[in-house]
């Protein structure tokens, strides 16, 4: 994996702010040794599991949230089809059915909550090995339907206004979120800032899954200017965060962030912001849990401890849909 070891180096003496935090240091090992020993092929079934795809109990909160919200015959509709279902690869049984289940009821709280439904070309791709679940004659996900909902809590207040050109998505995972905006929004830009290696990931993933648009591949440079044509032209980037310093003011219209900001310092979070401030031209969305604590570093983060800018005014900051323990927030820079 020559090229995860050149991002690995690229990033190596940047700033402290973007080196991985102790939280992120434990993490990456776990994800490193899993791409070495599992392979590329398999990424939706071990990294997944440590970005946003959750095996959980039947206890978990979002199952309570799934069964209040969906019809009783659509929830015992997608337990008998759990039933049936086979074991999936690395879980044992009982995993493998409150998975299945809470997939299923995912997927069809997340038709009914897209105006219009889920467009019939949006599927679970194949590549990297998903946990095999249907529906419709589908492949779907867990992560494919939290996108979708994502999207729609971000795409809403936007709708219509014209000025969505550019995404920039920090900490995107292998680029779940922006699977489903590139595929729902085909003419918008995509960057994607992350650490290896989820940029290494990200940037395999996307790339082959739109192989029509121009991409702007990870490479070291050291100014702006040096890249300027081929970035600007690119549909698609993918940048390690201290190079991210090197972008011009305002060039992005929307920064994302999902449920990363609180594995990281506060100093580092502080950095973050205010690369937001300076890149943002319009909005910013986030989605974090409500409260968590860093076991590493010690540092433990609540709803009003983002450093959100006086100036920036508040869209919507409200408990997210299914995973109850987390917030979103959208502000107008």
């Amino acid at each position: 994996m020559s090229r995860l070891d050149d991002m690995f180096a690229a990033l190596h003496g940047a700033r402290p702010e973007v080196l991985p935090s102790k939280y992120w240091q434990e993490l990456n090992r776990t994800n490193v040794e899993q791409l070495s020993v599992h392979g590329y092929g398999s990424f939706k079934r071990t990294l997944a599991l440590n970005y946003f795809t959750f095996v959980v109990s039947r206890k978990d909160a979002q199952f309570r949230f799934l069964q209040d919200h969906l019809p009783a015959w659509v929830v015992a509709r997608a337990a008998a089809a759990s039933a049936l279902r086979g074991r999936h690869p690395g879980l044992v049984w009982k995993q493998s059915l409150l998975y299945t289940y809470h997939t299923l009821l995912i997927w069809e709280f997340a038709k009914r909550a897209l105006p219009g439904g889920i467009p019939g070309g949006l599927s679970e791709p194949e590549e990297g090995g998903p946990f095999r679940i249907h529906s419709g004659g589908k492949l779907i996900s867990q992560d494919l339907a939290n996108s979708v909902l994502e999207y729609q809590s971000i795409a809403e207040p936007v709708a219509g206004s014209g000025e969505l050109q550019t995404v920039m998505e920090l900490g995107a995972g292998y680029g779940r979120t922006a699977f489903v905006f590139l595929r729902l929004m085909p003419a918008v830009r995509y960057v994607v800032v992350d650490i290896p290696p989820a940029l290494y990931v990200a940037e395999r993933y996307l790339s082959s899954q739109f192989r029509d648009r121009k991409i702007f591949q990870f490479r070291p440079f050291s100014s702006y200017d040096e890249i300027r044509a081929e970035f600007e032209s690119a549909q698609i980037a993918f940048l390690l965060p201290n190079q991210a310093e090197l972008l011009p003011d305002k060039s992005v219209d929307l920064t994302v962030n999902i449920s990363s900001f609180h594995e990281m310092r506060m100093d580092q979070v502080r950095y973050y912001f205010d690369q937001i401030e300076r890149l943002t031209r319009r909005w910013f969305y986030l989605k974090e849990w409500k409260m968590s604590r860093n076991p590493y570093e010690k540092e433990q983060f609540g709803v009003d401890d983002y450093p959100v800018r006086p100036g920036w005014q508040g869209m919507f900051h409200r408990e997210c849909r299914v995973q109850t323990e987390f917030f979103e927030a959208m502000y107008r820079l």
